[in-house]
């Protein structure tokens, strides 16, 4: 199996069973350059008719809704009569297949389809559809390069008696001949009385023996006017056989060099610009497949657009939320501040009260019992203290839940931890 020319091909591939279309174009995708898949007839034809240009060939199914493989066939043959179509189907309908056969197919499968046959035949068929459009090129080319000869070349053929059977028109108007002056006369009646027997003789017989004959020659027309050419002579064979012969020649007078020169210069422009054009064209086929990847390109950038305003209207919801954050940390900021400061002044407070109390003992000696007492007072005071200090500390992780309702709450809080604190006072 030639791989490297399975390659080249774009297959379109028309089944309207799903699941079988499915596993066949995924088995066979890497094996070729492209896999057109179409769902029915109808979409085959809109797909061939959308990608003609790349498709070398073309498997169908034969039963199928909306347009079956038949009618997807008779359409495709009124396009091009030589693309290879090749048939896939469930039953052998004799109906169906005289009709395929009518209308130009290559071949057909029963299914289940055997994977390596198919393969082998999509090569042989699409080799001799490219073989035989390459002879029709060079077919086309050999017919344009002998068209431009017969313009700038005296070209005759006779038979193996000598007796013309074709001469061109260059010949006709140089010699100012018509068909019925020469054709059936003998080739040598051309020649100017000045070429000599011994030339002939012998030219003719190298032409006998299937050699080549080159030489310079003179001519004399119709009026007696007289021409020079550089000639070659030509054995045409048949069934391996000389049948007849073909003359060529150029002229070599100043004059018609020049024009015969002219003449090859627009032929080797005429194959130039064939050359270019075919080079344009395999660029434009290039640019074309690079442009299908693109296809749908304005719906992916419709999506992009429609999730570039989606994320930005998630940005916005983002920042009012980072601006709700920032604001119940401004408010938990504020009230830790004021905790914190009631906590320094209930401090302060307890240290004046510390201090007099010493200072009365020193001046009070009478007074010891009573400074025990207040001693006493004073240290259940401080773990009183402690003990509210860490029910403030328990009461923070309460109050940042209740954020709504600190500004209400708070003048009330303050008022029991005054009255707490002169009760303890």
């Amino acid at each position: 199996m030639d791989k490297e020319f399975l390659k080249k091909l774009t297959i379109l591939y028309v089944e309207d069973d799903e699941l079988i279309a499915k596993e066949l174009s995924s088995t066979i995708e890497k094996l070729f350059k492209k896999i057109i898949v179409a769902k029915d007839g109808q979409d085959g034809l809109d797909k061939y008719n959308q990608n003609k240009d790349e498709i070398n060939l073309i498997i169908s199914d034969i039963s199928m809704p909306v347009m079956n493989g038949i009618e997807l066939l008779k359409n495709v043959r009124k396009e091009d009569l030589k693309i290879p179509f090749i048939f896939t189907t469930a039953f052998t309908d004799k109906e169906y297949l005289v009709d395929s056969l009518k209308q130009g197919v290559h071949d057909y499968f029963i299914k289940p389809i055997n994977l390596n046959e198919l393969l082998i035949k999509i090569e042989k068929v699409a080799k001799k559809v490219e073989h035989e459009s390459v002879i029709n090129n060079y077919q086309l080319m050999i017919k344009e390069y002998f068209d431009t000869i017969n313009k700038v070349a005296v070209v005759f053929v006779f038979d193996l008696e000598g007796k013309l059977i074709f001469v061109n028109d260059f010949l006709k108007e140089l010699g100012k001949y018509n068909d019925e002056d020469i054709l059936g006369k003998d080739y040598r009646l051309l020649y100017h009385s000045d070429v000599s027997n011994d030339i002939v003789t012998k030219q003719f017989k190298e032409l006998m023996l299937g050699s080549k004959w080159n030489g310079n020659l003179k001519f004399t027309t119709k009026d007696d006017s007289v021409f020079y050419t550089n000639t070659t002579i030509l054995p045409l064979k048949e069934d391996g056989n000389i049948n007849k012969f073909i003359c060529v020649n150029f002229l070599t007078t100043k004059e018609e060099n020049s024009r015969r020169e002219f003449k090859k210069k627009v032929l080797y422009n005429f194959q130039e610009t064939k050359k270019i054009f075919k080079k344009a064209q395999e660029k434009i086929d290039e640019i074309e497949q690079e442009l299908q990847k693109y296809v749908g390109y304005e719906k992916k950038e419709e999506d992009l657009l429609s999730l570039r305003s989606e994320n930005n209207k998630n940005l916005l919801k983002l920042q009012e939320l980072e601006e709700k954050i920032k604001k119940i940390k401004k408010r938990q900021d504020l009230f830790t501040f004021e905790i914190n400061s009631k906590i320094k002044q209930i401090s302060e407070e307890t240290l004046k009260m510390k201090d007099f109390t010493d200072k009365s003992g020193k001046k009070i000696s009478k007074l010891k019992h009573e400074i025990k007492i207040r001693e006493h007072f004073i240290e259940k005071v401080n773990k009183e203290i402690k003990e509210k200090n860490q029910k403030i500390i328990d009461l923070e992780d309460v109050l940042l839940h209740r954020d709504s309702q600190l500004d209400e709450e708070k003048p009330l809080n303050y008022c029991v931890l005054n009255d707490i604190l002169v009760k303890d006072n």
